[in-house]
């Protein structure tokens, strides 16, 4: 049963919608001096690699062959070429992209070797990224139409090797009645994963408050010329969450430029789609020390779950 879409990153073209700051950060900036070329001697090492987990719908497919690197391990300053073989059937076109998510909100580099647009069918894939910081690198299909991710497999070394679906972002969920919940040790061991929530700090900004958040997004719409259906925070823990229905996608792409105008506000993407929004505004240098981690990790369930909250509502 298909539950999970993979997380999406953010990038300048679309909106990881991310984890991911739910999930990773992805600009879109130039090739940066001092990367390789795209020829093959340009990568003279054999990489070895791990696959972790994938979620793809069915028919579709992506599978890594060979991994080659300006290094022999994958590990920031170096630069790896994936190459392997696609099966499409669900879209008539999607782009196919090489993409990390990372831990944090920081932004990532991203150049056009790490895309490729394919259509309906099968086919071959050679992707290229630079590596900046530790994180999970994946291969995953992205709507023309939304951006969203709709199938992937990540990959990479010892335990920057993404093993554990619940931790993609909630793209799509499964409207069919939940399976009866366990207490077994699967369950546990998510448990033990997400860790506890973090307390809200004593000198929160007052924009990242309940009251502050709703008033931004009320000066986004109004600023945008658009109207918020419902608005809903989630002040369950911190950082609080937005949760936004929208008259229309048009609506929504008008108020999220507005939120971007706001300095006070890191805009790194939303979970949803269509006229239904969860995002995290809240940026990552006002978390306390030593839980971005655990925050980055609840906030890819907190933000499905809201998600799918207000999508309920009628």
């Amino acid at each position: 049963m298909r539950k999970l879409a993979l997380v999406k990153p953010i990038m300048k073209i679309k909106t990881i919608k991310l984890l991911s700051g739910i999930v990773a950060v992805f600009i879109g900036l130039p090739l940066l001096a001092g990367t390789t070329g795209n020829a093959p001697q340009d990568f003279p090492l054999s990489v070895p690699f791990e696959l972790g987990v994938s979620d793809f719908a069915p028919d579709d497919t992506v599978t890594i062959q060979e991994v080659r690197g300006t290094m022999d391990a994958i590990r920031p300053g170096g630069t790896y070429c994936v190459t392997g073989t696609y099966i499409l059937k669900t879209q008539d076109e999607a782009d196919l992209a090489l993409f990390e998510t990372v831990t944090n909100s920081a932004p990532t580099p991203v150049d056009p070797r790490q895309r490729l647009h394919v259509v309906k069918g099968t086919g071959s894939f050679r992707l290229i990224k630079h590596v900046t910081e530790e994180g999970y690198l994946h291969v995953t299909f992205y709507s023309q139409a939304t951006g969203q991710g709709f199938g992937g497999i990540y990959f990479g070394q010892g335990q920057w090797v993404l093993r554990h679906p619940f931790t993609h972002r909630v793209d799509v969920i499964s409207r069919t009645p939940p399976e009866p919940v366990s207490s077994g040790n699967v369950n546990q061991a998510l448990f033990e994963y997400l860790g506890n929530p973090v307390a809200v700090p004593d000198n929160l900004d007052a924009s990242y408050t309940k009251a502050g958040l709703i008033r931004g997004m009320q000066d986004a719409a109004k600023n945008a010329g658009a109207s918020l259906v419902k608005l809903e925070i989630d002040d369950s823990e911190f950082p609080f969450l937005v949760g936004v229905v929208v008259a229309g996608r048009s609506d929504w792409d008008k108020i999220r430029e507005q939120i971007r105008k706001n300095p006070a506000y890191e805009f790194n993407g939303d979970v949803g789609g269509d006229k239904t929004y969860a995002i995290n505004l809240v940026p990552s240098r006002s978390y306390p020390p030593g839980t971005h981690q655990r925050i980055y990790r609840r906030l890819v369930v907190r933000a499905g779950l809201l998600s799918d909250k207000i999508k309920e509502v009628k």
